[in-house]
């Protein structure tokens, strides 16, 4: 299986461990040229960045990822296109794959749309990801991360905030048996429900920080995954 990623950085990087022979893709004649049985769409613009940057998120997350999708599609490749638990509001919480979507920012927007395009030209697997965290993703909980490594000993954390997290090693290894195992269609994957502050508590423990809970908008953008444990998966983070 030739697999093809679409960004070198840290979530391309670590997904590409987990297979043989692995081929950057950076345009749609790329992917003509080499012909890839999966195109796997590691290049994105994260949560901070998309909202400031509008322009370039919407050129990255949506068009770029379509154009390249659909030169995919003409070489029969499967396009693994990953989104996020942003695509939704936050109202409800426990968002299945067959959840409306209604994104309230500018990230999730781009993402849906991107998911739009992906799916409209069929062969796909979709991925929505829950809470991604590394010490470098610059996601959702990323100016808590910089707080950790400027040195803050005390950092604030919101208690009605409640997501599905899971850490970038283990969400790679998991689409990469996804992709092995050859799924199609829209899975969600993401570990168990928390509020942002026991995920922050978790993490602060780990770097002796105090983290103090305050309560915040209400907010639940839990993922439901009932699919991805059907599927024989299950999430340790």
């Amino acid at each position: 299986m030739l697999v093809g990623i679409t960004s070198e950085g840290e979530l391309g990087e670590n997904i590409a461990k987990f297979f043989d022979k692995v081929i950057v893709i950076t345009s749609p004649q790329k992917v003509l040229e080499e012909r890839p049985d999966v195109v796997i769409h590691t290049f994105e613009i994260p949560y901070l960045e998309a909202n400031n940057n509008r322009p370039l998120a919407w050129n990255i997350n949506t068009w770029y990822a379509i154009n390249i999708g659909r030169a995919a599609n003409r070489v029969k490749a499967v396009n693994v296109y990953l989104s996020t638990f942003m695509i939704f509001d936050g109202k409800k919480g426990y968002y299945s794959e067959t959840s409306t979507p209604n994104p309230i920012n500018y990230y999730g927007l781009t993402k849906l749309v991107g998911e739009s395009g992906i799916m409209s030209l069929g062969n796909y697997l979709i991925i929505r990801l829950g809470l991604l965290y590394s010490m470098q993703y610059k996601g959702l909980l990323f100016p808590f991360i910089k707080g950790i490594l400027r040195g803050k000993r005390a950092i604030r954390c919101n208690s009605n905030f409640y997501v599905s997290p899971i850490s970038m090693n283990e969400a790679s290894e998991i689409i990469s048996l996804m992709v092995k195992k050859e799924l199609r269609g829209v899975v969600n994957l993401g570990g168990k429900r928390k509020s942002l502050y026991e995920v922050c508590k978790e993490l602060g423990e780990m770097f002796e920080v105090e983290v103090i809970p305050t309560e915040g908008k209400y907010y639940d953008f839990s993922l439901d995954t009932w699919l991805l444990n059907s599927l024989g998966f299950s999430v340790r983070s």
